[in-house]
């Protein structure tokens, strides 16, 4: 009986450990990339520019027609 406790608590105590050092590598790859997305987004408003659409299409007709 106490060899299954045992053998138990150990299991749970890795997966504790492992779960921990996953989300430790998880957060710190993510704090990279939004950085990385944050600076890609800002360069792509840079070179954006706004356009109107002169002639709708009929799928801004059909969502006018849904709308009313």
């Amino acid at each position: 009986m106490h060899h299954e406790v045992f053998k138990k608590t150990l299991t749970t105590n890795s997966f504790k450990s492992t779960f921990e050092l996953s989300e430790r590598y998880f957060r710190t790859r993510l704090s990279h990339s939004v950085s990385l997305v944050v600076k890609m987004v800002e360069e792509y408003r840079e070179g954006f520019k706004s356009r109107q659409i002169k002639y709708p299409t009929q799928l801004s007709n059909s969502s006018v027609q849904i709308n009313k």
